[in-house]
């Protein structure tokens, strides 16, 4: 009997399964033919990191709430911002398209997880939700609607306040801004203006740090900005990177690093507003202040360096050689810039105590324009400079007189000043004194018989006796956070000439070299 039952119940399943393969053919054929033609889109993988958000959240996949007692067991997609459990990552929800073959697009939306005050941009009514995975947003304009009023506004997207700054999914574009950023600058910040540029733009416009070999597909957009998220290191990374391949749009810079000074020099402060991308594209979207940033070059021996900031040797190159030494051994210290401050101060108190003298000043030679440089012997800090801003935010260095001219970083000129002491170098960073002035001009040499501490742009190296030598290499175009005067409109005239064929670009540039060699 039971064997009769069994007999019975194995062949119930076959016949189920016979019956059930065509079924599954059909419901693919289905699919298949759902899909339509002409239409296809491309997107990227889902980018998942543990979620750090708070309050209540409903995995996209189940549409259940995401909760655990144990830690993180939920994810979110940095690009697109589903939610998801761990278990439900191999989803198929299509993350935010790149590509699209449509003419027009229509909305991509995304349900639930909205803030609690967000507003239906069809009835007015609050959308947000507490307790269902319902309302949706469009990943590319913003707006929010009620599930039944999503069939009640406009099917096409368009693109929201932003849309000018994106790369469209068909590949249309006006002034679009790329942005490159190194997520490990201000600790968790990086990555949250990572996210928040994905939300707002095209994915494949903002790149990490390592990815800067893809900046060489926007070289032919004549119109392209862009952004620098990071520290000075970052921002002449980025610089050199797309020389190489003959590129120079505007660059604007989002100050994420410890020192800053370049940004504060361009008017974009040593610090962040708001971590909000949409702040920042505002600003930036419609910013047509250009100026030109000079590219130096540093040669100490066999190996070349650029400088854009300054260059130092003595004191400020030692604190940075052991403030770097020790981010590398202990990175688990540097986890916020406030932080990273007070580090840098902690050691410059302990050099102060020391109180030890390298005799710098007696034993250096300067050279600039060929004429040798006099150097009091108590000089133990020789720092050259581009910028108007040091150390982290110190100006007012340098003073127009009758010996010396108006400091600017786009003169084609250096100016060398001179500190004495680690007391000397904290009285100037507080204002309560002022540096050497040495000399200025348009090149340098710097002889050293003995091993000893430089840095360039806050980068560090150790080097043995040396002959440096900083000349000019070439100009870059930056984009300021304050008004410019004769400078902007004849950079824009430049421009508008060698669009209209009028001049050559190696013309151009030959141009805008001599007005600034004469304008000083």
């Amino acid at each position: 009997m039971i064997y009769l039952i069994l007999g019975v119940i194995f062949s119930l399943a076959i016949g189920c399964f016979i019956s059930a393969k065509p079924l599954k053919q059909k419901i693919k054929s289905k699919i298949r033919k759902e899909k339509p033609e002409g239409k296809e889109s491309e997107s990227l993988e889902h980018s998942y990191a543990e979620s750090k958000s708070s309050g209540l959240l409903f995995c996209n996949v189940c549409k259940k709430l995401l909760f655990s007692l144990w830690g993180t067991q939920y994810h979110e997609c940095l690009i697109c911002g589903i939610y998801v459990h761990k278990k439900c990552r191999r989803n198929q929800i299509q993350c935010k398209i790149i590509k699209s073959s449509q003419n027009e697009l229509g909305h991509q939306w995304l349900s639930g997880n909205l803030p609690v005050n967000s507003i239906c941009c069809h009835c007015g009514l609050t959308c947000g939700y507490f307790f269902d995975l319902e309302g949706k947003s469009c990943l590319w304009c913003q707006k929010v609607v009620h599930e039944e009023c999503k069939d009640k506004v406009n099917q096409q997207c368009d693109f929201g306040e932003f849309k000018d700054a994106i790369i469209l999914p068909n590949g249309n574009f006006t002034k679009p801004i790329i942005v490159v950023i190194n997520q490990k600058s201000g600790g968790q910040v990086g990555v949250d203006f990572y996210k928040s540029f994905l939300r707002f733009l095209n994915p494949i416009q903002v790149l990490n740090i390592q990815e800067m070999d893809k900046l060489k597909n926007f070289a032919h957009i004549k119109t392209a900005k862009l952004i620098t998220a990071g520290g000075d290191g970052t921002v002449a990374s980025v610089i050199n990177h797309i020389k190489e391949f003959d590129w120079n749009p505007p660059i604007a810079i989002l100050p994420l690093g410890t020192g800053n000074d370049l940004s504060r020099a361009l008017g974009w402060g040593g610090t962040y507003e708001q971590l909000d991308a949409s702040h920042v594209l505002s600003k930036i979207m419609n910013n047509e202040n250009v100026t030109l940033l000079d590219r130096w070059n540093v040669k100490i021996g066999n190996k070349n360096y650029k400088l854009f900031n300054y260059f130092g040797i003595g004191l400020d190159a030692k604190f940075c050689y052991d403030f770097h030494n020790l981010r590398q051994t202990s990175p688990q210290l540097f986890k916020s810039r406030l932080g990273n401050k007070l580090i840098y101060t902690q050691m410059g108190l302990n050099d102060l105590i020391k109180n030890e003298k390298s005799g710098l000043g007696k034993r250096i030679k300067v050279i600039c324009d060929d004429q040798v440089v006099d150097i009091p012997d108590q000089v133990e800090n020789v720092i050259i400079l581009n910028i108007n801003s040091w150390s982290g935010g110190v100006t007012g260095l340098w003073d127009q007189d009758g010996d010396f001219k108006q400091q600017k970083m786009n003169d084609g000129l250096l100016e060398i000043i001179g500190v004495t002491s680690i007391l000397h170098l904290g009285r100037i960073q507080v204002g309560l004194d002022k540096p050497y002035q040495l000399g200025q001009g348009r090149k340098i040499q710097i002889i050293y018989p003995s091993n000893s501490y430089v840095q360039i742009d806050g980068e560090p190296l150790s080097i043995g006796p040396s002959i440096i030598d900083i000349s000019l290499v070439d100009k870059v175009q930056v984009l300021t956070n304050y008004e410019l005067t004769w400078e902007n409109r004849f950079l824009k005239t430049m421009d508008w000439a060698e669009e209209q064929n009028h001049i050559t670009k190696q013309a151009k540039n030959e141009i805008v070299n001599r007005m600034l060699h004469y304008y000083q």
